[in-house]
């Protein structure tokens, strides 16, 4: 490889890693603050009135997934490869913009209208109706949010994207909620008051947008590139609507056949494997915007080597994370309350299908990235099909752990169909034997938190082993070797924070 060649390669590293540092950090405040929220609502409202507030920003944040119209991931594909031309640039925005504000009126008109029956078949709460109908007016603001974060992240602005995502949105509703409720107002006025906070944010989205870049949107789209728009954005529609019955099935049949109780253990267990996930959102930041733009240049051993080393880092956090709540399962659950620890295997097996999905890095959206769209959508199809015939089947006959089952084996033989896929049609593949540095380090962590769990009894062997785990397991990477890419962007990440922190008290002084 070039010295040129290598110096670019690094660079578009340290991009990806700078996003995900940045990314981490944001989707951990993001749900600091998520809980923050519940908990000044759970203790102001009744249960049933909070219950009420709960369903409707579940079906708002579905909806929310569905009134882009696939104009999201449009943007990631597109606007880096049409860089360097900013008048195709403007209407490729110009149409996501149009196509967002007609998409999410018309569900938020739709799905108001029925909310008086979507309330008969549900919880026939005598405020819901209204409450889902304030959702439905906040969901094109909350769509322009989501909207205008992925632009900036198609442009590589990942400040923006996480300042306006995972903060500005997450700050604004939990002010909206205080405010709210310290003036006496029910579950009604608390809808509204997020209502008014999603408008000042889309604000503030805009103005971010007009202020900080030269991306305008314009009309005038010719017919090519309406169809180009389209050809990617429909596909991507229809992949959101399989993927959403691919996760969500499974809480609805456990509603169906078990009991709240089993609900309620499996949505602990679900929420503690998010956390394995960050990781993954975190490098999956930026990583699309520019395999996008590699792809377009045709450099795709480039975004084969990358793709490695990212994938790499990826599992090397997964796999420390997925040992910790694998050994002391028990432990945590039994944080949320000694019912829950009948999860324990329904968090093992969640684990497992957590580790798999990790382990393959940005399969979907390489697929997307690499002009596949058809075929992501499709797999999202008949993986939901097959979640759905999958749960129905093992829940019926293993109840709690059949859910599991059918959900983690889903989201497992998605990813491992993904990476077959890219492999066959653009020979990408992240594997090579740096991935057992960090398999080695995980088997010596593994072993000496069984040894800690085994003499200490309790929260005290969480804390202690997963410590000296943890511990155990950065000292054999070092042991084994530091690969010397990771100590180059690394030390590139260390010296532009430094510069920024210097700055920033040289500023204030």
């Amino acid at each position: 490889m070039r010295d040129e060649d290598r110096f670019d390669e690094l660079e578009e590293l340290t991009s990806v890693s700078h996003g995900a540092v940045l990314s981490i950090g944001g989707v951990s405040a993001q749900k600091l603050l998520a809980f923050l929220i519940n908990l000044v609502l759970t203790a102001s409202l009744s249960v049933s009135a909070y219950g009420a507030y709960a369903l409707a920003w579940r079906i708002a944040r579905i909806l929310v997934r569905l009134a882009s119209f696939g104009s999201t991931p449009t943007l990631v594909r597109f606007l880096p490869e049409y860089r360097d031309s900013p008048d195709k640039q403007d209407r490729f925005v110009g149409l996501a913009y149009l196509t967002t504000l007609v998409a999410s009126t018309a569900i938020a008109l739709g799905v108001g209208s029925f909310a008086g029956r979507i309330n008969a078949a549900t919880i026939e709460h005598p405020v819901f109706p209204l409450v889902l109908r304030l959702f439905c007016a906040l969901l094109p603001f909350y769509t322009f949010i989501r909207l205008i974060g992925f632009q900036f992240r198609a442009i590589e602005w990942i400040e923006y994207s996480t300042l306006l995502r995972r903060l500005a949105w997450p700050i604004a509703r939990l002010v909206a909620v205080s405010i709210a409720v310290a003036l006496g107002y029910a579950v009604v006025g608390v809808a509204g008051a997020i209502v008014v906070a999603g408008a000042i944010v889309t604000l503030l989205a805009i103005w971010l947008v007009f202020i900080r870049t030269s991306l305008r949107p314009r009309t005038g789209a010719s017919r090519p590139e309406v169809g180009t728009f389209y050809n990617y954005a429909i596909p991507n529609t229809f992949k959101v609507v399989g993927a959403l019955l691919r996760s969500r099935i499974d809480v609805v049949l456990i509603g169906w056949f078990l009991t709240a109780s089993a609900a309620g253990i499996y949505n602990v267990a679900l929420f503690l494997t998010s956390l394995i996930a960050i990781p993954l959102i975190a490098f999956n930041q930026l990583l699309p915007p520019i395999a996008s733009r590699l792809y377009a240049e045709g450099r795709v051993e480039r975004l084969n080597a990358i793709y490695s080393t990212v994938t790499r880092l990826i599992f090397t956090i997964t796999i420390a994370a997925a040992a910790v709540q694998f050994i002391y399962r028990a432990e945590l659950l039994g944080l949320f309350g000694a019912e829950y620890t009948r999860g324990v295997l329904v968090l093992a097996i969640f684990v497992f299908g957590r580790i798999v999905a990790n382990s393959v890095g940005a399969t979907g959206w390489l697929l997307l990235m690499t002009d596949h769209q058809y075929l992501r959508s499709a797999n999202s199809w008949a993986l939901a099909l097959l979640n759905v015939v999958a749960s129905y089947h093992f829940i019926r006959q293993f109840g709690l752990i059949g859910a599991a089952l059918g959900t983690a084996g889903s989201m497992a033989l998605v990813n491992l169909l993904r990476l077959g896929q890219l492999y066959y049609l653009e020979g990408l593949q992240p594997f090579n034997a740096k991935f057992l540095k960090p398999l080695g380090a995980a088997a010596g962590m593994t072993v000496v938190m069984i040894a800690f769990r085994a003499i200490l009894p309790g929260l005290s062997s969480l804390i202690v082993g997963a410590g000296a785990g943890l511990t155990t397991f950065g000292g054999l990477l070092a042991l084994f070797g530091i690969e010397r890419r990771d100590r180059i962007v690394a030390s590139a990440l260390y010296e532009e924070y430094r510069s920024m922190v210097g700055k920033a008290i040289g500023s204030g002084s």
